[in-house]
């Protein structure tokens, strides 16, 4: 993510739209991958860009994304959302993390994880993705931000692999 698509979202915080809207927008954009590229062509004209905004998006994002089309940075909107999320998240105490796994926790193994991020992070809350990867053969990827706790087999086999390479 560059500073600008950070700084973007940062705004787009701080102006005090809601997450529902936001991820209305990010709807909008995913239902095809014509849209972005239409708003990001510079052939086609400013007036034109602003009538489709104001067509198909919600009011109170409409005046940030015409100043995303007339700066030709549409193209960044990911970006701008995750790190939307990431203020957002700070703001309301919110730790995003990722499980892969092979083996599907359990209810309770699913909330004594997020009890260990809650009191390890200090948050209040944990929003926990959770990804199948029958490819780690046995165990479970823990992912924070950037870093990782794996206690996967097959990521202490690569460990020992390592280990044993070294010599």
């Amino acid at each position: 993510m560059t500073q600008v698509a950070n700084n973007y979202g940062i705004v787009l915080y701080e102006l005090g739209v809601e997450k529902d809207t936001v991820d209305t927008m990010m709807d909008i954009f995913s239902q095809t991958a014509e849209l972005p590229k239409m708003l990001q062509n510079p052939v086609i004209s400013k007036e034109a860009k602003h009538r489709i905004i104001d067509d198909i998006f919600p009011e109170t994002v409409r005046n940030f994304l015409k100043v995303l089309c007339d700066r030709q940075e549409v193209d960044m909107i990911g970006d701008v959302y995750n790190a939307y999320v990431c203020a957002y998240n700070e703001q309301h105490g919110i730790l995003s993390a990722e499980l892969t796994y092979v083996m599907e926790p359990d209810d309770e193994q699913v909330g004594q994880m997020k009890e260990y991020l809650k009191s390890k992070y200090g948050k209040e809350q944990v929003e926990l993705a959770m990804h199948k990867d029958p490819a780690l053969i046995g165990g479970f990827v823990l992912r924070v931000g950037d870093m990782e706790q794996d206690c996967s087999m097959k990521g202490r086999l690569e460990r020992l692999e390592k280990r044993l390479t070294w010599r």
